[in-house]
């Protein structure tokens, strides 16, 4: 060499293409980096803005694509990289891929859980010095329902524990709230604060409405577990005109479990109407009494939809109460719920004759005379009655069915004494077109539908 030789020394970088490497997980701003050269796990951090304060330094993941394309992976201590520990920060290749991690601790961050009768029950962050009454305040405090004595408390072991030491205990809530510290109990992390409700809360504005012939028909108010006979003294008793046989206690909890059972009943009259229109017809005879069975199917659907359940409640209350003092040691005085409603009719003098008679109509009341006295008066029955599955709906509610349905209901109606406001239903007969027994189904929607139109009939 020579006086003023210059030697200048290239980085293979001149030549060929910086490495990219890729930064993502909790860092300031993930993505695609070039480097200026050779660069370590440091450098790439930072060309990424720094980790995140959400991040987590004890851990970070480097995945490298080898030549046979075939990918490894490093884990290393971030906060030893960034401090620039040579077995930490690693000299990067292109395309490496690193991964920074969240904090654990903000990943699922402590929580405490707060139940029952507050402002706002739910999932609150859990602070190291918090107490019973922090986490009530943060509720926003108890409601008018909750028992201002004692609140439960549930704490569970952590996942190394043994098993079994889950605790539940009582906590003084009066106290603790009043500030006593030795009852104001110390929370952790994944405890349960249960405030429970003071005893028949759900009591409270409980009404039962009375109409008909009663004194004094109105809404009144009830206490847990009062009686039938207690609102209707309150009502001050029965006017001269009023039937108590023929009493109609109606109950929304009952309307609902009617409606899932009409529903289902719906349903399966659908599926038979279905498989009927399926069915072979093979001459005049088979494909009218598939018809008619379709048609039938179709009325029944018709009555089911066009009358909705009730809810009625079957009550026992003999026709000539004389005192209610007597009927109140009798099973007929029912224990009322919040939302009843109880109709006292006015006194009838019909039994009301419907379905296939020749002449369906009311026909006067006869003491002593059965149901079949009855049906004559309407003319008998039509040709295509099925007498066999004739019922009888009581005044009171209950039904008398045919003997060959006596699984369902008791007693024979036809030969049943009836009573001034009793029902008697006569339905079609059911074709036989299939192997299949789909007659007792016609007649469960006869019921429901006419055990909701007898009520209808009432004018309290």
């Amino acid at each position: 060499m020579h006086a003023w030789d210059t030697v200048r020394v290239f980085s293979r970088y001149y030549f060929q293409v910086p490495p990219d490497v890729w930064v993502g997980g909790e860092v300031r701003s993930p993505g695609k980096y070039r480097t200026s050269g050779q660069a370590h796990l440091r450098d790439a951090i930072y060309l990424a803005g720094g980790a995140s304060p959400n991040a987590s330094l004890d851990s970070a993941q480097l995945f490298r694509t080898q030549a046979d394309g075939t990918m490894k992976i490093f884990s290393v201590d971030l906060r030893e990289a960034l401090a620039g520990n040579p077995v930490n920060n690693i000299l990067l290749e292109p395309r490496d891929r690193i991964l920074v991690h969240r904090n654990p601790a903000n990943v699922e961050p402590p929580t405490v859980y707060l139940k029952g009768e507050v402002a706002k029950p739910g999932r609150y962050p859990y602070a190291a010095n918090m107490r019973v009454e922090d986490l009530v305040r943060v509720g926003g405090g108890l409601k008018r329902s909750a028992d201002p004595e004692i609140a439960d408390l549930t704490r569970f072991a952590a996942a190394n524990a043994p098993s079994g030491t889950n605790q539940r205990m009582e906590v003084k809530l009066a106290a603790a709230l009043s500030g006593d510290a030795s009852e104001d109990v110390a929370l952790r992390n994944g405890d349960v604060l249960t405030i429970r409700q003071i005893p028949q809360w759900t009591d409270l504005g409980a009404t039962v409405k009375v109409r008909g012939e009663v004194q004094h028909p109105a809404a009144y108010g009830i206490e847990p577990g009062e009686k039938l006979s207690s609102v209707l003294r309150r009502c001050g008793g029965f006017t001269d005109q009023a039937y108590p046989y023929g009493a109609v206690l109606l109950r929304p909890q009952v309307g609902e479990l009617q409606m899932t059972s009409q529903l289902e009943l719906v349903q399966r009259i659908k599926t038979e109407e279905t498989y009927l229109k399926s069915l072979p017809e093979a001459d005049a005879d088979q494909k009218s009494a598939k018809l008619t069975a379709i048609a039938q199917t179709e009325t029944a659907l018709q009555q089911l939809e066009s009358t909705s359940p009730i809810g009625r409640v079957v009550i026992h209350m003999p026709s000539n109460i004389k005192n209610l003092d007597s009927f109140a040691k009798s099973s007929g005085d029912v224990t009322l719920q919040n939302g009843d409603e109880l109709i006292i009719p006015k006194k009838t003098n019909y039994v009301m004759v419907g379905g296939q008679v020749y002449n369906p109509t009311a026909v006067s009341y006869t003491a002593g005379r059965s149901a079949k006295w009855y049906l004559s008066q309407a003319g008998g029955t039509t040709q295509i009655a099925d007498k066999r599955a004739a019922f009888v709906i009581r005044a009171d509610g209950s039904v008398l069915s045919a003997k060959n349905n006596s699984n369902f209901w008791s007693g024979d109606p036809m030969s049943a004494v009836l009573k001034p406001g009793d029902t008697i239903v006569v339905p079609e007969k059911a074709p036989k077109v299939s192997p299949r027994n789909w007659a007792p189904i016609l007649q469960a929607a006869q019921v429901a539908s006419s055990v909701a139109l007898t009520v209808a009939y009432i004018h309290p």
